[in-house]
């Protein structure tokens, strides 16, 4: 646990990076009403790198730069009741007659803004981090806010934790509904699943997208997220996305149609039968497995028959000295069908 408390103070950056050095993953407990935006963003970006766990709890609560920091986290906790506001960047000017003026930073949110859209945060997210002037009240960040903005948050509530797929934002459910309907139109043969299965669970994705979120906020990302989905296809290879996008969906605890691997699991007797049939991650790729081998083997006749044969027998033989390690058999099942061009 690395604690930052305080206001943020130029040479705050260089304390967190000794500290961040002394552990591979940790979780950065936030309260500050914020501070220099500059040293704010190196801890940010130092929070990205490595990866760490940003958590705001109840208390004095995280303002300004430290949500930043906070928005930073791999994973990002805050309790139901936690005090999180942002407003924009600003500069302290002295006037001709020599008080303070507090004007907003355009240079100051500008940064802010390129740094959040590369932690991964959406347009709405950015306006609103960089909207409130300084003399307005900041913005608050709920629970509630934070889906809207599609933030994915877990909520710390004493001894239970929701997560974010328990509270998904209009991003996770508009690739929700594409990869289930990607899937039903490009996959269903691929993974042996049935193609009706799969729009009827990417229609009622979309009915629970516009129910949540209404269509102001949501019919954009349709667009946005089918056209980064041909684009996904295109670059990967459908067999690669296939297999991705189930994984995808059985991550966030959703039905994907994938129910095991190729064979029946009543009739599994070897270690490695037994660890395909025991592990999910492994269902989709021993049913791409077999429908690549068996369109691979109708293509073929003759010696070349013979040949596709006499390497995939070997192959199995690698496979199965993997015994019952699922990541040996994952690097088995990955490498072979490189050798098919996947």
């Amino acid at each position: 646990m690395i604690m930052i408390r305080g206001e943020i103070v130029k040479g705050d950056d260089f304390k967190f990076f000794e500290l961040s050095k002394q552990a591979e993953r940790a979780s950065v407990f936030l309260e500050s009403p914020g501070g220099d935006v500059e040293t704010g963003l190196s801890i940010g970006s130092e929070i990205a790198i490595r990866g760490f766990t940003t958590l705001v709890l109840d208390g004095p609560g995280c303002h300004s730069i430290c949500a930043v920091m906070w928005v930073s986290g791999v994973r990002r906790y805050m309790s139901p009741d936690a005090d999180i506001s942002v407003h924009a960047a600003y500069n302290l000017v002295n006037s001709s007659d020599g008080t303070v003026v507090v004007g907003a930073s355009g240079v100051g949110n500008a940064t802010i803004g390129a740094y959040l859209n590369e932690v991964g945060l959406s347009r709405r997210a950015i306006e609103y981090f960089t909207t409130a002037n300084p003399d307005e009240p900041l913005l608050p960040i709920t629970p509630e806010i934070a889906q809207a903005l599609d933030i994915d948050v877990f909520i710390e509530d004493a001894a239970q934790t929701s997560t974010p797929a328990d509270r998904p934002t209009p991003r996770r459910i508009a690739r929700q509904m594409t990869e289930y309907m990607a899937l039903s139109f490009t996959c269903s043969e691929l993974l042996n699943v049935d193609p009706a299965f799969l729009r009827s669970r990417g229609e009622a994705t979309l009915k629970s997208g516009h129910e949540m979120f209404g269509g102001e906020i949501f019919v954009p990302l349709l667009g946005e997220y089918v056209d980064m989905t041909k684009s996904q296809i295109a670059e990967q290879g459908a067999v690669r996305w296939c297999i991705q996008a189930e994984a995808n969906l059985r991550a966030d605890g959703l039905e994907t149609g994938v129910t095991g691997p190729s064979f029946d699991c009543a009739l599994a007797v070897s270690p490695t039968e037994q660890a395909l049939c025991a592990s999910k991650s492994l269902w989709t790729l021993d049913r791409v497995m077999a429908n690549v081998y068996f369109h691979y083997k109708r293509a073929s006749a003759g010696q070349e028959a013979q040949e596709f044969l006499n390497t995939q027998r070997s192959w199995l033989k690698r496979r199965d000295e993997c015994g019952d390690d699922i990541a040996c058999l994952s690097e088995r099942y990955s490498s072979r069908l490189f050798d098919f061009g996947y």
